[in-house]
């Protein structure tokens, strides 16, 4: 629970670790108030108060949050070994078990090598027609309206997606239970998350029976669309984790954790691209310049064919926007990890049982690494203007061993709808309608993206 005091030492004055400032007792309460409230703002807040490495308790953990691009280096490449997932990956994991985003060890190790191959370029390059195929039917709907939320739209394109290349199967039946569900799921998870004194998730609250509720309902739309592809063997992801084996043993996964790992892959190849490209057409419909040059070069590359993997490796102006959409509004906001054993990272002791936290968002807007930070300036990804940044200044996806396994599925799919899409329409603001951040386990646009289209 949340600490009320200083944590007490067994070390002799003498020997006491050298610690960042940091706020604990009675007077973090401000503080801890605002991490519920407002996330984002809270990590703002303790860099301006405290500098660039700062402390604060909740629940009897210390955290250490950090801001510099050596110190996030230490943490995530250097000596990665010693930092598994952070303590808030334990309610996330209520939602992916023991999927490659969750687990640790061994046996993430084990996982991530099974997995991998189907992140290989020619995968995603037989992946690029589904991609094509189902912006295209977003298009032709959009020819029937004049306005609508980017955001669902974008969650609806991305769920198909995801889902005919997990399952090469068409999922418009199941994607509203899921979508509603994984919604909900993430809503109550980030709640327990943020609050200092969460109800044990065994309690009958209202709360948790209706985050159990979802859980059993997405559990069981994953479960069907399984035993569907085991009876039907596909040239699809889920057929390969169904019959993949480990080299040393000889063991497939078992059906639970072929169920964990596709939870996991809906959630990363789902919702976070669909942040990205929801706030993606929210700037470009505030910057038509940018949107013009996009839509240049998309006529100019794709033209009116079906669009291939050498295609979107061409569109070298809109991969920028996206990698600028990326740095303004990075759908994995923070990354959290917890300390198995002592170090030292930015000249700060770091005791076992730490908790580090890394604020992306508020790293992606540090002037100290990027010249007018909250300018939309996709030429700041020019080679030449790149060239000095620190490599840790940027990570929409990550970094170290553990860097995203689908990154460049990802960007190949949102580089392709955005150019495609843009090819085809225009889109502006609608005035008086509220877009505000909200930062849950992604980085959400609470009410939504409404956008008036008009066709090119």
């Amino acid at each position: 629970m949340f600490s009320l005091h200083e944590p007490t030492s067994s070390r002799t004055k003498k020997n006491k670790p050298n610690l960042p400032p940091g706020v604990f007792g009675l007077r973090a309460l401000p503080y801890v108030s605002k991490l519920a409230k407002d996330p984002i703002g809270f990590f703002q807040l303790m860099q301006s108060k405290f500098g660039k490495s700062s402390r604060f308790g909740l629940r009897q953990v210390t955290f250490h949050l950090i801001t510099q691009p050596e110190d996030i280096k230490r943490v995530l490449q250097e000596n990665n070994q010693n930092y598994h997932k952070g303590v808030f990956y334990k309610e996330l994991g209520r939602i992916l078990g023991k999927g490659l985003l969750n687990s640790e060890g061994e046996f993430w190790k084990k996982q991530r090598k099974l997995i991998q191959p189907s992140f290989h370029k020619q995968r995603i390059s037989e992946f690029v027609e589904i991609m094509a195929q189902e912006t295209q039917k977003t298009s032709e709907n959009w020819k029937k309206v004049s306005s609508l939320d980017i955001s669902k739209e974008m969650m609806r394109l991305t769920f198909a997606i995801v889902g005919r290349t997990l399952f090469r199967t068409e999922v418009e039946s199941y994607a509203a239970r899921i979508e509603h569900s994984l919604k909900i799921a993430l809503e109550l998870v980030t709640k327990r998350i943020t609050r200092i004194f969460p109800f044990p998730f065994s309690w009958p609250t209202p709360e948790n029976l209706k985050l159990k509720r979802a859980l059993k309902d997405m559990h069981s739309v994953v479960d069907e669309l399984i035993a569907e592809r085991k009876k039907n063997p596909s040239n699809d992801l889920i057929s390969m984790l169904l019959e993949v084996k480990d080299e040393e043993t000889g063991e497939t996964m078992s059906e639970a954790q072929v169920r964990d790992e596709a939870i996991t892959l809906l959630l990363a190849g789902h919702e976070t691209t669909a942040n990205a490209l929801s706030w993606g057409f929210y700037l470009l419909s505030k910057h038509p310049e940018i949107c013009e040059k996009v839509r240049e070069e998309a006529n100019r590359v794709l033209g009116d064919k079906t669009p291939t993997l050498e295609d979107v490796q061409k569109l070298t102006y809109t991969r920028k926007v996206l990698d600028e959409v990326l740095r303004m509004y990075p759908p994995a906001w923070v990354i959290e990890r917890t300390a198995m054993g002592p170090d030292q990272v930015g000249g700060y002791d770091v005791e076992t049982g730490t908790n580090i936290s890394i604020c992306i968002f508020n790293i992606h807007r540090n002037p100290e690494f990027w010249e007018n930070p909250d300018k939309f300036d996709p030429d700041r990804f020019d080679e030449e203007r790149s060239a000095d940044r620190p490599k840790y200044a940027y990570l929409p996806f990550g970094g170290g061993p553990r860097i995203c396994i689908g990154n460049i599925f990802a960007l190949t799919e949102a580089t392709l709808i955005l150019a495609m899409l843009v090819k085809n329409y225009k889109f502006q603001t609608v005035p008086d309608h509220p877009v505000v951040m909200e930062p849950l386990v992604t980085l959400r646009p609470k009410y939504g993206i409404l956008l008036n289209i008009v066709s090119t």
